[in-house]
Order: structure tokens, then sequence, then C-alpha cells
């Protein structure tokens, strides 16, 4: 199959290009940094179109891999470049901005696919990972079209609405908890806390640090482009708050009650003691992969 990349010199645009030559597919990319996407080109030995339209006039499937605020406005850009029997498919992390695009292209008789990979571009070997699938025209069509490219790999059906909701506590509300901590870590001597700092401090700073790694235009675009981001930030400032109180007045009795509280709702769900041990297997095994990467 011939496949066209459009930001496949972004992070996931690389994975996908790496996946599916491995897949034994035929890849063209094209991005908005030439001279940073020519090199990667250069480096795999595939071809580099010299925009989007020349990307996707010649591709079986045209995957979208740009920034979640742009995807319609590059899928609106290809539609008349699309052929009846192309396919495209966008891997956003929100989807509410993309479906409408999505459903008019569906329209026109031309196969869609709207997928989210949960999983990022480090992962080596997806096998057993996970991605989301969107139905968009034809569930049935859609997801044994994305079994086709990602076998191996787990596919998690749901609907727009709900994936978004999904994604304001998975990825908007722990992304915002990380980028607020780093901010207050950035400030202190982090190399002292390495040192000092126990379990649980040493796996949020991990997480603070990975996420601080990630493109700030991404970052902001998983916070801006959701819809019920707000509501959820504003129920975690508030919960923040209200915990910040009893500290403050020194409240022992009310710390607890809330304490109690929120571990009796979550009981609900996980078996904590389960997820405690789990820590320290997730350390041990960070620690495990430091030693062997030390020269």
């Amino acid at each position: 199959m011939k496949i066209a990349i459009i930001g496949g010199a972004g992070k996931m645009g690389r994975w996908l290009t790496r996946y599916f030559i491995h897949q034994g597919h035929e890849v063209t990319i094209s991005d908005i940094d030439r001279k940073k996407a020519g090199y990667f080109a250069k480096s795999l030995k595939i071809k580099l179109a010299q925009n989007n339209s020349e990307a996707a006039r010649s591709a079986d499937l045209t995957v979208i891999c740009t920034p979640i605020n742009i995807v319609p406005k590059i899928l609106n850009e290809i539609i008349s470049d699309l052929t009846s029997s192309a396919a495209v498919m966008e891997i956003s992390s929100v989807k509410s901005p993309v479906i409408p695009v999505m459903k008019k292209i569906a329209s026109m008789g031309i196969r869609v696919l709207s997928v989210h990979p949960l999983f990022g571009p480090g992962v080596e070997d997806p096998t057993n990972e996970r991605i989301v699938l969107v139905p968009i025209h034809d569930a049935e069509s859609e997801i044994s079209f994305a079994e086709r490219l990602f076998p191996n790999i787990e596919i998690i059906v749901v609907d727009a609405e709900r994936h978004d909701h999904a994604m304001a506590l998975t990825l908007s509300l722990t992304h915002f908890i990380n980028i607020a901590l780093a901010s207050v870590l950035a400030e202190e001597n982090v190399g002292e806390l390495k040192n000092l700092g126990g379990t649980t401090f040493t796996i949020q700073l991990l997480l603070s640090e990975s996420i601080m790694t990630e493109d700030p235009k991404l970052c902001a675009s998983i916070q801006m482009s959701n819809p019920y981001t707000m509501k959820h930030l504003e129920k975690f400032l508030s919960e923040a708050y209200k915990l910040m109180q009893h500290i403050r007045e020194k409240d022992e009795k009310k710390f607890s009650m809330f304490y109690n509280e929120t571990y009796a709702e979550l009981s609900k769900y996980e078996n904590l003691v389960d997820s405690y041990k789990a820590m320290y297997r997730a350390l041990k095994s960070v620690r495990d992969s430091s030693r062997e990467a030390s020269p």
C-alpha cells in the first residue's frame, strides 16, 4: 500500500513512518518543516513530497499527524486530492474538532479512520499496545481496516464524546498537574531532590520530566482543543484548594475525612494495595534500565 504521512517529521509522524515501512508499505512524507523532513526522508530512503496535496494525491492511505488545531484545515486542504478508492486516517488525541470534517469526507464515499494511539513515540514494539478507534461512518468496516493496519495492537472502540471526556482526565489533567509541578521543581536543586526523594517523588519526577520533553504546541492543543478540559481543571483546583485549607488550618479531622472518602471511592474500582506494589515494580524497572544504560 502507498501511504502518505502528513506531519511525517513530527514524533508520531516519524514513528508511524517507520512502523508502516516495517509493515512493508511504501511511505511518502510531507511536513511544514522541510529541512527536518528532508533529513528524515533521506535517512530512510523514502520520498519527501513537495506539499500535502502531492503526498495525498498518489496515496492509498493518507495519515494526518499534525497538531490537533490544524487537522481540520489539513483535511479540508487535501479533500480534492483524494480519489474515491483512497482512505484518510487521523490520530488526534482530541476528536471534537475533527469529527465534522471526517464525516464530510466519509459522505463523499472516501474511507475514513479516526484513531488515537494510547502510547507515545518512545514505544519500540507496539505489540499488545492499545489504539482507540472512534467510528465515523461504518464502524464494522473501520474496525476491520484498523485491525489490518495494526495487527497485534488492541483496538478499543469508543464514541467521540466519551473519548474526549476521558482524555480531559487522562491527558489534559495529568499534563496540567505535571507541568505545574515541573514549574515548581525547576526553581529548586533538582539533583539534590533526586538524591533525597523517595519512591513517590522519583516516579512523579520521571512523569513530569517526560511530559516536559513534549512539543509545547502539542501540550497546548491537548489543553485547549478539548471541550471538557476546563471543567475538570476547575474541579481539580477546587478539590486542591479544599485540601489546602484543611492543611493550613491544621485540621487533621477534616484532612482524614477528605482522604478516607477519596480512598473509599477509588477503592470501588481499583485494588489500591496492588497499585502500591505495582509502583515499586515500576520503580525497580526504571532503575534497572538506568543501570543498563549507564556507560
